[in-house]
């Protein structure tokens, strides 16, 4: 009975896996020509309200970017990059609440 019990419970409670980052465009530690658009893209949908994204040039200053959250992502639109180092900030909360934070680095070459 205390079995049934326990696999009825276990079966029935949500998951409650934290959002992470599954994966960008531009990815990681890449070299790419100006993007006109970063993407991030989440494991599992985001509260708009509480997600978000900052692109950071190489002195670790914020440069404003159009921002949105849909989802399971977020979208940053850069006007033309000029070559050099940038750093992608980013934090987000899923349905679970809880927050998580990141951030990945890529270079803008001719």
């Amino acid at each position: 009975m205390k079995k049934i019990l326990l696999l009825l419970l276990l079966a029935g409670s949500p998951a409650l896996a934290h959002t992470k980052l599954k994966s960008s465009d531009p990815v990681a530690g890449s070299s790419v020509k100006s993007p006109s658009m970063i993407r991030l893209i989440f494991s599992e949908p985001l509260e708009p309200a509480f997600s978000g994204a900052e692109l950071l040039d190489a002195a670790g200053k914020a440069i404003p970017v159009p921002k949105s959250v849909g989802g399971a992502t977020i979208t940053l639109l850069p006007m033309a990059l000029k070559p050099g180092v940038y750093k992608v900030t980013w934090h987000s909360v899923g349905h679970d609440t809880h927050r998580m934070n990141g951030g990945f680095g890529f270079t803008v070459v001719r």
